[in-house]
């Protein structure tokens, strides 16, 4: 029997308390596990009624139900950094399993939980905290273990991809679709989290360090997000055949790490290109078992809660039959921290798009800016823009290196004729 204590009755605690009412007796059944919903807690009495209408043990302070004797694992679905930082490490330190979906707690305070964890002989699982509903938590730890994870981009904020794909697939500008993510509950309120790639980096920064076996602190990973893409940007990229796509992006580079979050132009011979509206993608290439793509439902209160769920499963199994050791996460600490590979030590080629007046000559001064930083051009577009007097100045570089690049972009954007800041995309390798 596991005797669970869930902190946390919203969206996807919600969804965890309803999947768990309709298959405990088919969990029991089919996989001889017995799971018990032993105490819910929130944060007010309003919040816990309804369930304590249903017969459940309930609580508003989660301390004291931590503390008790009655429930073997802690399900931590509140969010947030202090309050579930402070109950998991309790949890914990009373010999307590945690399953939680906070991927910004683990990938901030994680160099405290895992140790403690490890020290203490109890699992931390966390499937429902990258990709919603799709097992890639799992499968980097456990599937893909007779190879090693080179290399992986994945689409893992379901928000940016909803106003990427709506960007590319009507013309609108950013700003008028985000509105209407907000409306449709795509975006919150405050959309910042998701549409800088904060909420990517935290996810990119556990995944590169599950594949490198080292911590990657998400706080020093190089974040760009999508707000400052235009709709002049999408059309570029259908032009050059690409779409373009928020990607977290992990390399193997020797003993260093590469990870970073930022916008791609993807080629739509890609698979991620055809990855649209919420859906969530990661692409993976390993030296033994090659590629391979897991897609899926990245967040949603049911996608998200039968993760939840999945890891209560897989850990009611473990317990029970005394058979699975916790999976070893202790190396997530900061004496272990990877060495970050500097974005400006990253190559691509670049797509730049300079607005400048319309007057003679802005053109060869680019160019040769670019060409005294020793920055080969590929292709160069010239086009009016909806403004008179001003023109778009599109060039595709060869691969280079970030240094040069942003050197030569400085240059340009200080020049009388650019009206507006250089726009700088890489295409994804």
């Amino acid at each position: 029997m596991l005797r669970i204590g869930l902190i946390g009755t919203g969206t996807v605690g919600g969804g965890v308390i309803q999947i768990l009412e309709q298959k405990i007796a088919e969990y029991k059944e089919k996989l001889g596990v017995e799971l018990e919903l032993s105490c819910i807690c929130a944060k007010s009495e309003e919040e816990v009624a309804p369930y304590k209408a249903k017969g459940y043990k309930v609580s508003t302070n989660a301390d004291e139900m931590i503390a008790g004797d009655d429930i073997d694992v802690l399900v931590e679905l509140a969010g947030g950094y202090n309050m579930p930082r402070k109950w998991i490490l309790a949890a914990l330190e009373s010999g307590k399993h945690v399953v939680t979906a906070n991927k910004a707690l683990l990938a901030k305070y994680g160099h405290e939980i895992f140790p403690l964890a490890a020290k203490k002989g109890l699992h931390v699982l966390f499937e429902a905290a990258v990709g919603g509903g799709i097992p890639i938590i799992r499968s980097v730890q456990e599937g893909f273990v007779g190879s090693t994870v080179e290399s992986l981009s994945c689409i893992i904020n379901g928000t940016c991809n909803y106003i990427l794909s709506r960007m590319a697939e009507e013309g609108l500008d950013f700003d008028v679709v985000l509105k209407d993510a907000q409306k449709l509950g795509f975006a919150e309120a405050d959309p910042t989290f998701d549409i800088e790639g904060i909420d990517s980096a935290h996810k990119t920064a556990l995944l590169a360090s599950l594949c490198s076996g080292k911590r990657v602190d998400f706080e020093k990973i190089h974040v760009t997000g999508i707000s400052k893409i235009t709709a002049q940007d999408i059309a570029f990229a259908k032009e050059l055949g690409c779409c373009v796509k928020l990607l977290g992006i992990y390399h193997r580079d020797g003993d260093r790490v590469d990870a970073r979050v930022h916008p791609c132009f993807v080629p739509n011979t890609n698979l991620l290109s055809n990855v649209n509206g919420v859906i969530n993608a990661v692409y993976l290439k390993c030296d033994n078992l090659g590629e391979t793509v897991q897609t899926g439902a990245g967040a949603g209160r049911l996608p998200t809660a039968s993760a939840v769920v999945a890891d209560l499963v897989s850990l009611a199994r473990s317990t029970d039959q005394g058979s699975r050791k916790a999976l070893p996460m202790g190396w997530f600490n900061v004496e272990n921290s990877a060495t970050l590979v500097p974005i400006s030590e990253t190559s691509a080629r670049y797509y730049l798009r300079f607005t400048s007046r319309d007057a003679c000559g802005v053109l060869a001064k680019i160019t040769k800016i670019l060409a005294d930083n020793n920055i080969s051009i590929e292709t160069i577009i010239q086009k009016n823009v909806n403004d008179p007097g001003k023109v778009s100045i599109v060039v595709i570089t060869e691969k280079t290196l970030d240094s040069k690049l942003s050197k030569a972009v400085d240059a340009v954007n200080s020049l009388s004729e650019i009206v507006e800041k250089s726009q700088v995309i890489r295409f994804l390798a």
